[in-house]
Formats: C-alpha cells, sequence, structure tokens
C-alpha cells in the first residue's frame, strides 16, 4: 500500500513541476470626469425617455418633468458616481501546463474559467494588447469564451515562446 502512495506522490510532483500559474493584472475602470458627466447625462436621459415612453404607450397621465426625473437622477448618482466595490476583488491568473493553457478571471464571487488544451487550439491571434488563443472560430470564441494573455504581464515573452510552438498555422502573429 505505501508503495503506490510513494508512486502517487511522485507522479502527482511531476505534473505540479510542468504546471506554471501567473497571476495576471487587471485594469481597474477609471472614468474622467467629462466622461462620468457625459455617463450620468445618459443614464438620466435614457430613464427618464424610457418612463415617459410607457407612460405614453399605457395611456397613463404624465407626471411632471420635476419628479419625473427624481427617479433616474438617483439611479444615475448611484451608478455613476459612487466607487465600485466589487472592483477590488477582481483578479486573474493563467495556468499553463505541457499541453493545455486555462485562463480564470475572479470578480466578487463569480470564476470565469476557461480551459483549451493543445490539441484545440484554432488559431492564436497577437495584437498590441497581448495573445489570444481560441478554440473556435472569431465570432464562437467572443460568445463562448477564450484565453487572453495580456502584453502588460512581466513573464509575456516566455508565454509568447512556448506558445509559438502550439500555434496552428492560420494564426495571426506579430
Amino acid at each position: 500500500m505505501a508503495a503506490y502512495f510513494r508512486m502517487f506522490l511522485e507522479a502527482y510532483r511531476l505534473m505540479e513541476a510542468a504546471v506554471r500559474q501567473y497571476e495576471m493584472p487587471l485594469p481597474q475602470m477609471k472614468l474622467s470626469g467629462w466622461k462620468k458627466l457625459l455617463a450620468f447625462f445618459s443614464v438620466v436621459f435614457l430613464l427618464f425617455a424610457f418612463r415617459w415612453s410607457i407612460d405614453s404607450m399605457f395611456h397613463w397621465k404624465h407626471q411632471t418633468p420635476a419628479r419625473a426625473l427624481m427617479v433616474p437622477v438617483a439611479i444615475a448618482i448611484t451608478m455613476i458616481f459612487r466607487p465600485f466595490p466589487w472592483q477590488s476583488y477582481s483578479r486573474g491568473s493563467l495556468i499553463l501546463g505541457d499541453d493545455f493553457i486555462e485562463g480564470r478571471t475572479q470578480t466578487g464571487l463569480l470564476t470565469f474559467k476557461k480551459h483549451i488544451r493543445r490539441d484545440q487550439i484554432k488559431s492564436i491571434v497577437e495584437n498590441r494588447r497581448g495573445l489570444t488563443i481560441m478554440d473556435r472560430s472569431e465570432f464562437a470564441a467572443r460568445v463562448l469564451g477564450f484565453v487572453f494573455v495580456p502584453a502588460t504581464m512581466p513573464e509575456y515573452q516566455e508565454i509568447r515562446t512556448l506558445l509559438l510552438q502550439w500555434a496552428p498555422p492560420n494564426s495571426r502573429l506579430l
């Protein structure tokens, strides 16, 4: 029994050495003052127009414009000018093995994971922001997910050279 356990531990150590995990910096969303103001007025206008059209569609009596603007202004202030508490909990990681790549993004309580085996890679596209690894066509990958390696990672060149070996012929690399 002990021999099987030692064999299992040795296999686990070998597997663990082949898998590397990288932490990815996730950009925080920051809007300038005029963009916040533009977003504020856009939200107010859209909510006010929605409320006014619903009232007209059902032939309800319209409220005065000042009273009808109260709720859209309160919602817009709450949405635009308060800090987003879930942004501080956002983090991402990239797991790279001998025959797979996996991207994970955790936002608050949700974790999004995309696992692509080496033989499933359809294309690797590189642009100024980084590498996009897709296991489907470009449209399907945008809808169903892909793995993204940002160019801002310190280990970007190391990951890029490894993925160059995995790249199928139709890949667009710079």
